[in-house]
């Protein structure tokens, strides 16, 4: 038989047991634990994008009439500046149309100069009525009517100079030959392309970023990423319209200093505005996840992040010299007390 003082002294230790082991080990008090400022943890998390380079000016350039191909100046690769000739076309017709109309115009004149020297002569004989001024109204009329078909003509030529002008065609900026369409001897009609020139001076990086997080980028921390290497890039535009399917929104960015090739294909890194805190760092305290802070009393006060997930990182808005809870944290209550093991002045 158990004696009763042996009996009460075994119940007390069970009862301690089973207090002990049943009470969570984060209500205990005078947890010890490390702190650390914020300053010291927070980071902009660095997002990726796909992007590709487009150049502002991709042009095929056509004929504006139709011809033979006479001369072809350029290959595929060339650097060309801006008026350099490319193409010339055969243009003996309409050359051959302007040497006629001068000619007429040139006869058109000659006759007007001497209709003009009979309206001055006449002109003055009316006043001794040695002519009469029907006949004087004839010279008028048709000095009126030589002047006019000059015109017409010198319009005409005009039109013929502007028909030879097209036969050559010009770079209209300065850039690369991607493609060369036509041959020598091959008769081209109006619009047919012959030559598509770039633009590789004037490019930017296109970007498609989620609309959730196009108005929380820090658009001054940008690079495009392409064969490893990295092209500082600069906003340029937010492009006013999203994507309705994908849910993007499309970004043009400048580059600042070198340039990645036309049509590269690589990624854009894109750092948040905000501040993060790592994901380890974060607890979950009455289904609401956050971080333990440590005030001046030495006690653990659960901070609740908006949004914030388990297993993903955070955006912080404190200021920078808050002290974080670091080791030790899991174990922490609200309102506890706790004892620092590392030598970190309250702020």
């Amino acid at each position: 038989m158990i004696k009763n003082n042996e009996l009460t002294l075994f119940v007390l230790l069970a009862i301690v047991l089973f207090t002990c082991f049943s009470t969570p080990l984060y209500a205990q008090s005078n947890i010890p634990v490390t702190v650390k400022p914020l300053e010291q943890l927070v980071f902009h998390p660095v997002k990726k994008a796909p992007a590709q380079v487009v150049t502002l000016q991709n042009s095929l350039l056509s004929s504006e009439l139709s011809a033979l191909v006479e001369e072809i100046h350029v290959q595929i690769g060339d650097v060309v500046v801006k008026d350099q000739l490319l193409v010339r076309l055969e243009c003996d017709d309409y050359e051959l149309t302007k040497e006629q109309l001068t000619a007429e115009k040139k006869a058109l004149e000659a006759e007007r100069n001497f209709a003009s020297y009979q309206f001055e002569r006449s002109k003055k004989l009316i006043k001794s009525k040695s002519v009469s001024q029907e006949a004087h109204r004839r010279q008028t009329m048709r000095v009126t009517k030589l002047s006019s078909q000059i015109q017409s003509l010198a319009a005409k030529i005009r039109q013929s100079e502007k028909m030879i002008s097209r036969c050559e065609i010009k770079a209209p900026f300065s850039g690369v030959i991607a493609e060369r369409l036509i041959n020598i001897g091959e008769s081209v009609a109006v619009h047919v392309p012959m030559i598509r020139l770039i633009d590789i001076d004037n490019l930017e990086v296109e970007v498609q970023v989620p609309i959730v997080v196009v108005d929380d980028l820090d658009y001054t921390a940008l690079n495009f990423i392409y064969r490893n290497k990295l092209y500082p890039l600069k906003l340029r535009a937010v492009i006013p319209s999203i994507e309705t399917r994908a849910r993007h929104q499309r970004v043009r960015l400048s580059f600042v200093e070198k340039k990645a090739l036309p049509d590269a294909y690589g990624v854009v890194e894109i750092t948040l505005r905000a501040m993060h805190i790592p994901a380890n760092l974060l607890v979950t305290r009455n289904a609401q996840v956050g971080i333990f802070l440590l005030n001046k009393s030495n006690k653990a006060y659960f901070y609740a992040l908006k949004g914030a997930l388990t297993g993903r990182t955070a955006a912080v808005d404190l200021p920078l010299t808050t002290q974080i809870i670091i080791s030790g944290r899991n174990a922490l209550a609200d309102g506890q007390v706790v004892s620092i093991i590392q030598n970190t002045e309250v702020r």
